[in-house]
């Protein structure tokens, strides 16, 4: 399978709300079940596939050194553990290794500089590209420009993968820095990824005017994935507004206006990746 830019492509929903299903101790990252429960991160990829999604991410997110910190685990094992079970679950579907924030500030508002920042994905990414079975790398949920602009960096140095990067966004739409859709637009298209988008923060209704925001700005391939609605604590669980059938009339929407490739952030679940499905093959 080849990453096709004109069809309609659908990525997996979220790894944490799947996890929150199983009987786990918490307190360490889940990136570490890649190592200490690789059944069940298999698991969860497998039910997506099921569902119809055509690209599966690694269990990565926070598979990098900052976050890693005193796990007793390395980046190098725990990224090449995600991809090897990825890779198993995926078949002949593609594999997307799945980058995410360091979790701190860049200077000169944090105490990272670039070049830290830079090395940290550096490690990340040359870990990836070690095993040969990573077909693309996504780099998800950014708010910063400075922070992102050394992660597609390190991804461009040191593979020739496709990247592609999300941005999340706030109601108003505008990232927690202050940036704007258009603005990010234009400068995920100076750095030379191959794809952009938003994922995160808000439900697909919320998403909708930003999405079409973004399709008048680029005419780079868009990736969506909106959280299943707003969460809200009950019980001391976190729920989500959105029913499937409700989350896939918007991606319907969505896809009218030339998006192509869809997924599902904090709160979906396989039952809206079949749903988003059904949808699409309505178009």
């Amino acid at each position: 399978m080849i990453l096709d830019k004109e069809s309609n492509l659908i990525f997996d929903g979220a790894m944490g709300t799947m996890l929150q299903k199983y009987d786990l101790n918490p307190g360490q990252p889940p990136e570490v079940l890649n190592i200490t429960r690789p059944e069940i991160i298999e698991e969860i990829h497998r039910k997506y596939i099921e569902a119809g999604s055509n690209i599966i991410t690694t269990n990565t997110f926070g598979a990098i050194e900052t976050k890693l910190k005193g796990t007793g685990y390395t980046v190098e094992e725990v990224v090449q553990s995600a991809i090897a079970i990825a890779r198993k679950a995926a078949g002949n579907n593609l594999v997307a290794l799945d980058v995410g924030p360091t979790g701190e500030l860049v200077e000169p508002l944090g105490d990272l500089s670039f070049e830290e920042v830079y090395d940290l994905y550096t490690r990340q990414i040359k870990a990836a590209t070690l095993t040969g079975k990573v077909d693309l790398v996504l780099i998800e949920t950014f708010f910063d420009l400075t922070e992102v602009k050394a992660a597609i960096k390190a991804a461009k140095d040191h593979s020739s993968l496709p990247v592609i990067c999300t941005f999340t966004f706030q109601k108003q739409g505008k990232t927690l820095m202050g940036n704007d859709v258009k603005t990010v637009a234009a400068s995920l298209e100076e750095y030379g990824v191959d794809a952009i988008g938003a994922n995160c923060s808000l439900g697909p209704c919320e998403m909708l005017p930003i999405v079409e925001t973004m399709v008048s700005s680029t005419h780079l391939p868009i990736l969506v994935q909106p959280n299943a609605g707003l969460p809200k604590l009950i019980d001391n669980q976190t729920v989500y507004d959105v029913e499937p059938k409700e989350f896939a009339r918007y991606i319907k929407a969505m896809a009218n206006l030339g998006v192509k490739w869809f997924g599902g952030c904090c709160g979906t679940t396989p039952e809206f990746i079949r749903a988003v499905k059904e949808s699409l093959s309505l178009l």
